[in-house]
């Protein structure tokens, strides 16, 4: 069974803008799932994904993803602990956002999901659900960080 979920995307903008998308609630409002980010960009700081008013009304608390920062080099690389809270008996998985800029205006964004402490997560994250029923992973996500940053507008409104 496989135990990392790796997508690489390339986004025409910066790493900084990239990195801006990823930490900032004005930016993870608008891409993936929608909810507003709360993370205290340094070594063991909380990270939290909270929800939108759709998914509280769904029976969701107000957080979705809670854990912790790992490692961070802004706007290069951010790794966090990361535990889905509608799964509350699974452990902590890491999450590993990596950017690399190259001339002319392109970043590579490589997201990487190690789920080994939590395999029954692979297919879920990996998009094998169904965007418009709540699933879609991180293809869905990454989709929507790409269409963001490069048009200013949502993929899904």
């Amino acid at each position: 069974m496989a135990t990392s979920v790796i997508h690489s995307i390339y986004i025409k903008a910066p790493a900084q803008r990239i990195w801006d998308a990823i930490t900032t609630s004005e930016d993870t409002k608008r891409w993936g799932y929608g909810g507003a980010v709360e993370i205290d960009q340094r070594p063991g700081g909380a990270y939290r994904n909270l929800t939108t008013p759709e998914m509280r009304e769904m029976g969701m608390g107000d957080t979705a993803i809670e854990g912790e920062v790992l490692e961070i080099d802004p706007p290069r690389r951010l790794v966090l602990a990361w535990r889905p809270t509608w799964h509350p008996e699974m452990p902590s998985t890491t999450l590993t956002w990596e950017l690399t800029e190259f001339p002319g205006g392109q970043t590579k964004v490589t997201l990487t999901h190690d789920v080994s402490a939590a395999p029954e997560l692979f297919e879920e994250v990996d998009g094998g659900g169904d965007p418009q029923g709540g699933g879609g992973g991180w293809p869905w996500s990454l989709s929507g960080l790409k269409t963001l940053v490069e048009t200013g507008s949502p993929m899904d409104d």
